[in-house]
Order: structure tokens, then sequence, then C-alpha cells
């Protein structure tokens, strides 16, 4: 895949190419992040015209997605909140001794993070650590909620996806999204809940909400939280400016 930056006048837009698109496509994600995925053939001409085209339409849905939360800020972070695991991490920018491109000094609820290099490269650093603390963060996580409800996956993949928090697999698989560090504890256990409901039933059935609600009796509200809950997620996670 091939990312590169767009017309600067669409605002938060990149174009990505796809040996699998068969046509020119774009989409608001939940920061108001636009994304124009282009098939491998269509020319920088027909991009730039499609995404005039478009503009009107990206414009009217970035609004209303962003009327759910605050503008994404992509700048890189002096400061990550880690909500659900109630971590906080300073993060500095400078030269590192070696090759290492990060260096750990761990404390109370969290520490200080030096990434060496500068953007993109550093940015790079910060979601590959982000994925590292999931996948040491959230299997624990999810043996405590799978042993509560009698609920057990054959595995747990964790991934960083920009449209979903979570999901199933048909081989009684979970993923869940690294992002899902930044959600509240109670959101995080929910999303835990969630996807273990599906090992049972593999939709969105009366069945399968009544197996969540034996569970989590106020699954309506924290649902639609969760829904909601896309602002929370740090904008240097998926995009670069």
């Amino acid at each position: 895949m091939d990312l590169f930056a767009a017309a600067p006048a669409a605002g938060h837009l990149t174009v990505r190419r796809s040996r699998r698109a068969k046509r020119l496509q774009v989409r608001v994600l939940p920061h108001g992040h636009a994304e124009v995925i282009v098939p491998p053939r269509a020319s920088t001409a027909e991009v730039r015209d499609f995404i005039e085209a478009s503009r009107e339409w990206i414009e009217k849905t970035r609004g209303r997605t962003m009327g759910r939360g605050p503008a994404a800020d992509l700048s890189l972070p002096s400061r990550i909140r880690l909500t659900a695991v109630a971590e906080t991490w300073q993060v500095s920018y400078g030269a590192i001794d070696g090759r290492s491109r990060l260096r750990e000094d761990y404390g109370s609820g969290g520490g200080h993070l030096l990434v060496a290099g500068q953007d993109p490269q550093a940015r790079s650093t910060l979601r590959a650590w982000l994925m590292g603390r999931a996948r040491r963060l959230l299997p624990d996580r999810v043996d405590k909620v799978a042993r509560a409800t009698g609920l057990r996956p054959a595995g747990l993949s964790i991934r960083r996806q920009r449209t979903r928090w979570g999901s199933c697999t048909g081989r009684r698989r979970i993923n869940l999204n690294c992002s899902a560090l930044f959600l509240g504890e109670s959101l995080l256990e929910y999303l835990i809940v969630h996807e273990l409901c599906h090992l049972k039933h593999m939709n969105h059935s009366a069945r399968f909400w009544s197996l969540v609600a034996s569970f989590v009796p106020e699954y309506r509200q924290l649902d639609a939280a969760l829904s909601e809950s896309w602002s929370v997620v740090p904008g240097w996670v998926f995009y670069t400016p």
C-alpha cells in the first residue's frame, strides 16, 4: 500500500492505493479523517478529480462525524494516557545511544518514554509501542472476564483498526483493537463481554443481547457510549499529518 498526501484544500485527507480496489472510493473515519481508496491503475488526475467531486459529501459527513467529539490532534504526544489500565506515560523526543528507537523508564502507574528520531519515524515507534502494551496488558483483562463469564475464546489477536473496537471469528478467536487501552475501564470490560458473547451467538439477535444483559445489565448505555468513544483515541495512533 502506498500512502501519500492529497490536495491540501481537502483538509485531513489521505489517499491509499489498494491492489484489491476496483474503483475509487472515499470514506470518513471516526475522527473525521477522510480516506480515498484508489485502484492500482488510477492516475493522479483521476484521483484529484474524484476528490474535487466528493468534496461536498466529505465536508458534510465530516461535520456530522466531528460533532460526536473533539477534533483529532495529529501532533506527536507529550503525554499518553492509557485510561483502561490507569497508566500515564510522559513522552519526550531526542537522541538515544545505540540502535534503539525507544527507551522506557517504568514508574508507578506508567513512566517515561524517550523516542528517537522525528516524524514519521517517531510516530511509527509510538504505534509499535502501543501495540506492545496492548499485547502485554489485554490478555489478562480478557482472561479475567472469560473466567467470570465462563466464555473462553480459542485465542486473542491484537490489531490496530480504524473502525472496529473488536470482533469474534468463526474459529472462536477474539480480536481487540489496541486503541481499547484509551477507553474507560468499564467500557473495556463491556467490549470484552460483548465479543465473548459472540462465541455463543455470532450475530446480534435477541438471544445474543439477552446473554450480554445477563453479565452487563446496563449494556445499552455502555454500547451507545462505546460507539461514541472514538474521540478518545489520539490522532497520532492512526494518522500522519
